[in-house]
């Protein structure tokens, strides 16, 4: 080989290597959303369980102090499917953040990072749903007053992380959108 070869045939083989090794990047960080997909999808099916739930606790609640233990059982039943719903977006929100760090383009970092906190935020919000569940059992809570009083402050943190969530979400679509070309379908 002569000698005027050598340097083209290392930078080809540093190129080489280089273009293999951001492939085995992407690759990492589309091994991590799949699997951040598929945990999302499990928490929407207990999330999904959760919301009948607390639709049967809320329709239950006109009698409310005096079925208190008869709401104990699907209150407890409604903390543990969101207990679940948020561990499976932890899982997901924490693939997401690990895909973020990945050597791959800018705005695909940016967009996996803004799916973590949007995920992160939606644990947020499910945690507040569960105190719904836990204001029935608690013995504090005397009368439907009360009851509503302590609803009423939960709704509101609700809501407002579901906006702040659903905010997050839509900068997520906002950046795919404008970078198709670097999304696989």
């Amino acid at each position: 080989m002569t000698p005027k070869k050598k340097p083209h045939l290392l930078l080809a083989f540093l190129l080489s290597a280089c273009f293999l090794a951001s492939c085995g990047e992407m690759n990492r960080a589309n091994k991590l959303v799949e699997g951040s997909n598929n945990a999302v999808k499990e928490s929407e099916k207990y999330a999904v369980e959760a919301e009948a739930r607390l639709k049967q606790l809320d329709s239950a609640q006109a009698d409310f102090p005096s079925n208190r233990e008869q709401l104990e059982a699907t209150s407890r039943e409604a903390i543990e499917l969101l207990d679940k719903a948020a561990a499976k977006l932890r899982e997901a929100a924490s693939s997401y953040e690990a895909a973020s760090q990945a050597k791959i383009d800018d705005q695909l970092k940016e967009y996996l990072s803004l799916k973590s906190q949007e995920f992160n935020k939606h644990v947020e919000h499910l945690e507040a749903a569960r105190e719904i569940p836990q204001a029935l059992m608690d013995s504090s809570i005397k009368d439907a007053e009360a009851l509503n009083a302590r609803r009423a402050e939960i709704n509101d943190r609700i809501e407002r992380l579901k906006k702040e969530w659903e905010d997050l979400s839509t900068r997520a679509k906002k950046i795919q959108e404008e970078n198709k070309d670097k999304f696989e379908p």
